[in-house]
């Protein structure tokens, strides 16, 4: 590490009466495995182009807290939980191309960057940080599509029960593997949010998957057809299912469904590239109670 030249801003300061508060870590890339599971790595371009990857927080700021231009979703941006929230960015410069150093790979079989969830909490410790959900932006020559692992929870450690159709869960405090998202530089409009949905969510007490394709059960997400009426219940709300996809309709074959909207636009965890603003689209109504709830909990521990 005695190469490393890091440069750490903090955006928001969050709840400086807490030890550990919610935080969201922004990441200049180092270095990119090329191709993802290869063992292979090189530099990726981001850590010569700190005001762009400057350019990039911003935006991310931006759009998390509601605030890019005719941007409806704005649950972050609730006065309870916005001034909780922690915002740090990270760029370092003069680290060697090796797997310590690599937070993103880019898929063999796509234009895919993936987050190498593995790396990010150690990475992110060598410079004294820790989140609960990190990015990792690369400027990748080939590869600017963004994805992201869902939280890996601390089951083993206290936080906000709930319960998703009568079954319970937790809203847990603490992760062992926080919710990792690569992105590419130039990620614009919702990009950031809706990796930061899937990013959010958990892999043992609720996924937020993506509803522009035919996914599998998950929280934001049922099979079967006929579309029932009702698509579920969480805590004690019932929710009806959105029985037509808003004006995008379910394609021919798909066993999914979703949940009621919150607008009458295609949800953020859909293809919101589809209607004419994009930033008009807001989560449907599970989606955006969860991640709410699932914040809330996090900033009281």
């Amino acid at each position: 590490m005695a190469s490393a030249i890091p440069v750490v801003n903090t955006i928001r300061t969050g709840d400086a009466t807490k030890a550990n508060p919610f935080t969201i870590c922004i990441i200049a890339n180092p270095a990119l495995e090329a191709p993802w599971q290869s063992g292979q790595f090189m530099g990726d371009p981001i850590t010569g182009n700190q005001a762009a990857f400057d350019a990039c927080v911003r935006y991310v700021n931006q759009v998390l807290f509601g605030r890019l231009a005719g941007q409806s979703e704005q649950f972050l941006a609730d006065p309870q939980i916005e001034p909780k929230v922690r915002l740090v960015s990270l760029f370092v410069s003069g680290l060697s191309p090796q797997d310590a150093n690599s937070l993103v790979g880019q898929d063999p079989d796509s234009d895919l960057l993936i987050a190498r969830r593995n790396t990010f909490r150690n990475f992110m410790q060598n410079f004294g940080l820790d989140a609960d959900v990190a990015y990792a932006v690369s400027a990748s020559n080939t590869h600017t599509r963004s994805s992201a692992w869902f939280t890996s929870d601390d089951d083993s450690r206290p936080g906000v029960g709930f319960t998703l159709d009568g079954v319970s869960l937790t809203h847990r405090y603490f992760s062992l593997i926080p919710g990792t998202i690569a992105m590419h530089l130039t990620a614009t409009s919702l990009t950031a949010l809706h990796e930061f949905g899937h990013a959010l969510s958990s892999y043992s007490n609720g996924k937020v998957v993506d509803l522009y394709v035919d996914s599998n059960p998950a929280l934001n997400c049922k099979a079967g057809r006929p579309i029932p009426p009702r698509f579920g219940s969480y805590v004690t709300t019932p929710l009806a299912a959105d029985i037509s996809r808003d004006s995008l309709g379910y394609p021919p074959g798909w066993n999914s469904y979703h949940c009621e909207l919150n607008a009458p636009f295609p949800a953020v965890m859909d293809d919101y590239w589809l209607t004419a603003v994009p930033e008009r689209c807001e989560h449907d109504k599970i989606t955006r109670q969860f991640l709410k709830d699932r914040v809330s909990a996090k900033i009281q521990r």
